[in-house]
């Protein structure tokens, strides 16, 4: 269903437009991009942008963390970064191995008491290099964690080190691991004889000046799970490290960053350097060094160029993974000089109105495809927004699914925040006939193949999590088993709300909490629905769960559980 918070009002054809005519500083287009999600569209409740280069740093802000507070947030606020902590603890290993503590090809076993048996497969250990590029071995999470993750202990992580048979020779796959990450910090800990945190704060913050960096103050998690997600910090602590990482700032700890950065390339699996960073390229061949991180409450996305000098940090709340990384990717290809964006012009509402539109995307044969670009007004403004799919170049002109244009001239439009423009042609009676994406030399092309415009998109539906009686949250508790991907899922009771728990095979994502908002529709933190299915006599018989990103699954119960 789509919210109707817009109001399309069109003026007169024969008024103009009344722009700003000067080349737009990037803070204030990001400020203008994050105030439409927060105040407008109620996407998120804060979110903090960090850019880096040569010049400098600058932080961009809007919103609270929650209601009551009246400080907006801004560089100096603390988020839960999630998995954006496995690359401090890869950096500690860097950091021991220049110690002479550890070599990055011993098994991890040797780290850990005699006592423990590390699992070994056709005689080959698991080595600290695999745990930081994940190809351990190791399922995601430990199959016996309980209903939460707080209570999990060291003789429980040994336990279950004890019992799992790898399925695979370690090396030979890739698999992202928590465990192993958990499993590497753990071990890094031991060796130095203190704890994850001390050595974070130690052998990075300081040397970093990091001062808003450490374990989160809300984190629920127990301390063997620091490692693979424990940290909370800033946007300006995050942009030192960043800064850092480029070289920009020379530091005490700049030939330890350097060997963080030794790629790692196996057939098959994600490139990764030795600083559990992820390796990726664009169509253009522009290569960049990232990784996201999501805490349950908080995304985190970090970005940099090393050959530019320059990265992204973007910080979100409440959780809104996909959000943070696109709007990462769109700022890191783009261009951040007010003097190198377009200046900003003014044109008629009747050019305007010609511009509105659908656009097919046609690649270099002429052949049509899937996605395109979808053109509306909103009063006095003008959106962007990706119709079907979303591959390349629509990744580096709109972040996210649409995104505000600005007028260059009677025949050019370019993309408020990455400043990409959009060339638009015209047929012999004048009209609007296709547009020209370019980017790095490069020209997309897109026929306009309708004058409607597209429906804005919809915005996401906040649900309330309400209290239901004990017997109605304990008829959805039980073992359910999906048909069409194995999946087997348990659910308990915990005060007033469930807690779910997924395997597939032998591999588990952990504990997820679920809140009602009826008898029969839940929600959890990642924004998917639960629909729990009943018979004529009142009894849960099956689940349905909907996400943004996957089909309905169908779930039938198999038993009944109050525990």
């Amino acid at each position: 269903m789509v919210i109707p918070l817009r109001v399309i009002c069109f003026a007169s054809l024969l008024l103009v437009f009344s722009f700003r005519v000067a080349a737009e500083n990037v803070t204030n287009a990001i400020h203008a991009y994050l105030q439409q999600r927060v105040e407008i569209e109620k996407r998120d409740a804060a979110i903090v942008v960090g850019l880096v280069d040569k010049r400098g740093s600058r932080e961009v802000g809007f919103g609270k963390l929650n209601r009551s507070s009246s400080r907006e947030v801004d560089g100096n606020t603390p988020f839960a970064i999630g998995s954006v902590t496995k690359t401090f603890t890869a950096l500690l290993l860097q950091d021991m191995i220049a110690r002479g503590e550890m070599n990055l090809d011993d098994p991890v076993a040797k780290y850990l008491p005699q006592s423990v048996k590390v699992p070994v497969r056709d005689g080959k250990e698991i080595t600290l290099r695999q745990l930081v590029v994940h190809t351990s071995g190791l399922p995601a999470n430990p199959t016996n964690l309980g209903s939460t993750w707080a209570d999990y202990s060291t003789e429980q992580l040994y336990s279950f080190l004890l019992n799992y048979k790898l399925r695979h020779d370690p090396g030979e796959q890739y698999k992202y691991s928590n465990l192993g990450s958990s499993l590497l910090g753990h071990a890094i800990a031991l060796k130095a004889g203190t704890n994850f945190e001390s050595l974070v704060q130690d052998w990075i913050c300081r040397p970093l000046k990091m001062d808003h960096t450490g374990i989160s103050p809300d984190e629920s998690r127990s301390p063997i799970f620091y490692p693979q997600g424990g940290l909370s910090s800033t946007a300006n602590d995050l942009l030192k490290y960043v800064s850092a990482q480029i070289g920009l700032t020379p530091t005490p700890i700049t030939p330890l960053i350097e060997k963080t950065h030794e790629i790692q390339t196996q057939s098959g699996i994600p490139t990764q350097n030795l600083g559990s960073w992820f390796v990726v390229s664009d169509p253009l061949g522009k290569q960049f060094v990232l990784h996201d991180g999501d805490a349950g409450t908080c995304s985190s996305f970090v970005i940099f160029d090393e050959k530019d000098r320059r990265g992204v940090v973007v910080l979100c709340y409440p959780s809104d993974a996909e959000a943070v990384a696109d709007i990462g990717r769109v700022l890191i290809e783009s261009e951040w000089q007010s003097d190198e964006r377009p200046n900003e012009t003014e044109i008629s509402n009747q050019s305007c109105d010609a511009f509105v539109g659908q656009y097919q995307r046609r690649d270099a044969a002429g052949t049509s495809s899937k996605s395109g670009i979808g053109i509306r007004r909103e009063g006095n403004k003008i959106f962007a927004q990706v119709i079907g799919s979303r591959p390349w170049p629509m990744r580096a002109l709109l972040p996210g699914v649409e995104g505000e244009l600005l007028s260059k001239s009677e025949n050019c439009l370019f993309a408020r925040m990455s400043g990409l423009p959009l060339n638009l042609t015209r047929d012999n009676s004048g009209n609007v006939a296709s547009l020209m994406v370019q980017i790095g030399g490069e020209d997309y092309s897109f026929e306009k193949i309708s004058n409607e415009p597209p429906k804005a998109p919809e915005l996401p539906r906040q649900p309330t999590a309400i209290k239901l009686e004990t017997k109605l949250l304990d008829a959805c508790t039980g073992d359910y088993k999906f048909a069409t991907n194995g999946m087997k899922l348990t659910i308990q009771r915990k005060g007033d709300k469930l807690v779910s728990q997924a395997w597939v095979e032998d591999d588990t994502d952990g504990p997820v909490d679920v809140y009602p908002e009826s008898e029969s529709k839940f929600f959890d933190k990642f924004g998917n629905q639960w629909t729990f299915v009943k018979n004529e006599n009142h009894e849960v018989i099956s689940l349905i769960l909907h996400g943004a990103n996957f089909p309905d699954w169908e779930g039938k119960k198999i038993s009944s559980s109050t525990k």
